[in-house]
């Protein structure tokens, strides 16, 4: 893991499901990103943001925008009104939507932030680095993909994998550059 990855950091469900058909994620409650996963050391590697529009819009139903430390790229083609400071809305390619965010100053590692959609693109692009996911012991049985669809055999190495005391499992994954047949 370098300090300039792409990473896409996650919860899912055992059976691959980040998110109800609805966009949902109640079954999260019982299990937070607390400080057995480290999800502070994560957010503080951080230089900047790529969203998906559509977890965009889950977040700003809340009142605070908790990600105003960071320049943040919503991936969209929609018009978006009263974006929060230092947020773009981009229409593009995952090399366009890096590049805004280069050229406003992250140049470290970069989350790629929700939707199975917008990680496959990075995915067929070859431009994601590294995956990290707590998987959670519940099987949803329907629901939004981790990774969309469609999407070839895409192979990882994996760097580590550690029970957590909640019950979920705690991994990341390096992937291995070339490998997607998309």
């Amino acid at each position: 893991m370098a300090a300039t990855d792409v990473i896409y950091m996650f919860a899912m469900s055992l059976d691959g499901f980040i998110a109800r058909p609805d966009g949902a994620i109640d079954w999260l409650d019982d299990y937070p990103a607390d400080a057995d996963f480290d999800f502070d050391a994560f957010m503080a590697s951080l230089s900047g943001i790529v969203m998906g529009r559509s977890t965009y819009d889950v977040v700003r139903r809340h009142e605070a925008w908790p990600y105003a430390k960071w320049p943040c790229t919503v991936a969209t083609t929609r018009a978006i009104d009263d974006l929060p400071d230092k947020t773009e809305a981009v229409a593009g390619s995952p090399a366009a939507l890096l590049d805004n965010l280069r050229s406003r100053g992250a140049n470290g590692r970069t989350w790629v932030l929700g939707g199975g959609d917008l990680v496959r693109q990075f995915i067929e692009a070859d431009l994601l680095d590294t995956v990290e996911v707590g998987t959670i012991p519940v099987v949803l049985g329907n629901g939004i993909l981790a990774f969309g669809n469609p999407l070839a055999d895409v192979w990882l190495d994996l760097e580590f994998a550690k029970p957590l005391a909640n019950g979920a499992v705690h991994s990341r994954y390096g992937l291995r550059r070339g490998t997607s047949k998309a």
